[in-house]
């Protein structure tokens, strides 16, 4: 842990071909998109993903307005002046439109597309520099079970998991790999596995990351913490929800002693060494 403060770009500092962002009060902001002004923005609805070396020395900032239609996500890195827009519409690639949810790790940001499509974006490089290492093919991570809350996360070798959540019980989950034998995904309506481990190792639902168990931080295996089952865009907050989720036995533990505290939110997180 360290008391350093972290110095990062103001909000309209952001570098882009076709808008720019300019402060019209104290939290307010405007956005001209090729001469189409969105005046509703503010500093409330900002959300983002921040990624911190175990040093403290480098990092990884990625954040967004959370209102319906928006257009882009913007980053930067360590030693970056301004932020840098990616866009989140393709006029000739529609699975890439939207946002659905993202995972942030070092150089890689995740991307679950509004049509679960999978997107990895390369984020290392000069200032400025993201490249889509799906190479144009991302991959549909679509289940059965259309209606439950969904969320993606990455394993510890790189393999991005679908994670989904009962909506109404909110006492069960489903966890699936990419399947490869689908030959056409695109048509299919079913493109994934269910696994019922995590290979031994433990799923921090907030972060989107497995770590390895860990008897003496009392990590459990094939297990799922989560505070929160579902973290989207543009949805209503959900009753904090302190849990571990047993993917083999499906049972789930609950801290109803930390219900005393009155907390706005919270998250799961390992410390640092």
């Amino acid at each position: 842990m360290t008391e350093k403060s972290i110095p990062l770009p103001s909000l309209e500092s952001i570098r882009s071909k076709t808008s720019k962002i300019k402060r019209v009060g104290d939290r307010k902001f405007e956005r001209d998109d090729s001469g189409c002004i969105f005046d509703e923005l503010s500093s409330d609805v900002v959300r983002g993903l921040l990624w911190v070396d175990k040093s403290g020395s480098e990092y990884v900032v990625v954040w967004f307005f959370d209102l319906p239609g928006h257009a882009y996500i913007s980053f930067c890195k360590k030693g970056d002046t301004h932020y840098t827009d990616i866009p989140l519409y393709y006029p000739d690639d529609h699975w890439l439109d939207g946002l659905s949810y993202m995972v942030l790790g070092r150089d890689r940001l995740y991307i679950s597309t509004s049509r679960r499509y999978i997107q990895v974006l390369d984020l290392s490089g000069p200032q400025g520099f993201f490249k889509d290492i799906t190479e144009g093919k991302p991959f549909p991570m679509l289940s059965r079970y259309q209606s439950w809350d969904s969320s993606i996360a990455v394993t510890t070798s790189g393999e991005v998991l679908l994670v989904e959540s009962d909506p109404c019980q909110r006492n069960c989950f489903r966890v699936y790999k990419k399947n490869l034998n689908v030959k056409d995904p695109d048509s299919a309506s079913n493109t994934v596995r269910e696994v019922y481990s995590l290979d031994g190792e433990a799923l921090l639902l907030d972060l989107g990351f497995t770590v390895p168990a860990n008897d003496t931080l009392g990590i459990e295996p094939d297990s799922i913490y989560f505070t929160r089952h579902y973290r989207p865009c543009q949805c209503s907050p959900c009753d904090l929800d302190i849990c571990v989720f047993n993917l083999v036995t499906k049972s789930l533990k609950r801290f109803p002693g930390l219900d005393d505290m009155n907390l706005m939110d919270a998250r799961w997180f390992l410390p640092g060494n």
